[in-house]
């Protein structure tokens, strides 16, 4: 783990973007890293922001330039490094693989700052090049991720070859938006403005992208490179146990709602957590139907004033994985969350109209120039510091609350076991977009 002088949700962003690179281009022969898997998904359409440094605006901006073809960056949280509820996967999925979406384009900065910027503000969607724009473009059938096919786009007068992408609303982060909703709904949160990007993020257990984390071929679909066992293990002690990019994640946002989807995900969600549950008592092999109804909690720790830091852990079936599952059991993962909210765990703020953030500071926007926190006021640093703001942090105040989010996470750590023999060899094959 670096010891830099970087808050944690900073130091991450310079540590998980050219991770892949580093582990598949830069590691010593002859050995072949076990990270050099995921190149084998080959490569995808990819795109970067057309101005220079992060855009000064809240979203993605549609008008991009297309730099041709690459493998796919690891990804960060997706959303506020604070919001409250954050949603676990297993890895990010990959909808470029399928045909019905080969038009998808995909983030390749150069910038550190707008990577930041595209993972603080990607919403309910990604982007993707029109139909006809791209065929127009030359796309179509040869057009594959072991090709080296590029879209024919024009260059302008700055050498730049822009294209206006279209918004390719994904279903699963459609289904946490409406879960927010009819949850504010229902509370009686008249004036919310809930959102993805605010208040509900999204994270992975491992950062880089796959269609399906599998080590089984799968029949419907030969050229799916399924994992060999070494290979698997290789990518979760690389990840998840060696760099803890989750883990690090985890321990600066403090969710105080985790939503795990799928049973995939949550085998070995609960193996890896195992010694910090509560209550509930979750335990591996166990199904997701068989948890949905139980109030399950995640402890992080104790602060030294004796603050007890804790989650309710919510499990689901995945939302656009396992549609007509989901559809039966909606109610009861909404249920969970709106016992959360009468309980205290979540409460809104009706000045901001989103819910309150959990305990813990941060500097992400202000730091790599995104923009200002909204939520800065809010913000109780774990170190029990006085105030961490952006515009007062010193490196003494960053280094202090870096240090106590690591003791909350070398504690949590040292009871849980660390088994990759945890993570199921195969999952559901059904499209994961």
């Amino acid at each position: 783990m670096s010891d830099s002088k970087l808050p944690a949700e900073v130091e991450l962003v310079y540590d998980v973007m050219p991770c892949n690179a580093m582990r598949t281009a830069q590691e010593p022969l002859p050995g072949k890293h076990p990270c050099t898997y995921f190149r084998q998904w080959g490569t995808y359409h990819s795109f970067d922001y057309v101005m220079d440094g992060p855009p000064h605006v809240i979203g993605i901006p549609l008008e991009v330039k297309y730099v041709g073809r690459a493998a796919l960056v690891p990804e960060i949280l997706s959303g506020c490094r604070k919001a409250p509820i954050v949603a676990i996967g297993i890895n990010p999925n990959l909808p470029g693989w399928f045909k019905s979406k080969k038009g998808s384009i995909n983030p390749l900065f150069d910038d550190y700052k707008q990577y930041a910027h595209y993972f603080r503000y990607r919403s309910t969607y990604k982007l993707i090049i029109s139909e006809s724009d791209y065929k127009e473009y030359g796309g179509g059938d040869t057009d594959n991720p072991f090709s080296d096919f590029e879209l024919k786009i024009p260059m302008d007068g700055q050498g730049n070859r822009k294209v206006t992408a279209k918004v390719d609303t994904q279903t699963m982060y459609t289904g946490y938006l409406g879960l927010l909703k009819e949850m504010a709904h229902k509370l009686g949160w008249d004036n919310s403005k809930l959102s993805l990007e605010e208040d509900f993020a999204y994270m992975n257990m491992v950062a880089c992208p796959s269609a399906h984390w599998t080590t089984r071929t799968d029949p419907s679909d030969p050229q799916m490179p399924p994992m060999t066992i070494p290979q698997r293990n290789g990518i979760i002690n690389e990840c998840f146990h060696h760099r803890k990019h989750f883990f690090r994640q985890l321990f600066q946002s403090l969710p105080k709602v985790i939503m795990v989807f799928s049973d995939t995900t949550a085998q070995p969600f609960i193996s890896e957590m195992q010694g910090n549950f509560t209550k509930g008592n979750p335990q591996p092999g166990e199904k997701v139907a068989d948890l949905i109804g139980r109030n399950i909690r995640l402890r992080y720790g104790t602060l030294d004033d004796g603050t007890i830091l804790d989650a309710r852990v919510i499990f689901s079936p995945h939302i656009s994985g396992n549609p007509a599952t989901f559809a039966k059991l909606r109610s009861k993962v909404l249920k969970q969350l709106v016992n959360e909210a009468r309980a205290g765990g979540l409460s809104f703020n009706t000045q901001t109209g989103h819910l309150r953030r959990p305990r813990g500071s941060c500097l992400f926007c202000p730091m790599l120039e995104i923009g200002p926190c909204p939520y800065e006021n809010e913000l109780r640093p774990v170190s029990l510091s006085p105030g961490l703001l952006a515009d007062t942090a010193a490196p003494a105040d960053v280094q202090m609350e870096k240090l106590a989010q690591q003791k909350l996470m070398e504690e949590f750590i040292k009871v849980r076991p660390s088994n990759s023999k945890a993570w199921k060899d195969e999952v559901d094959m059904s499209a994961r977009v």
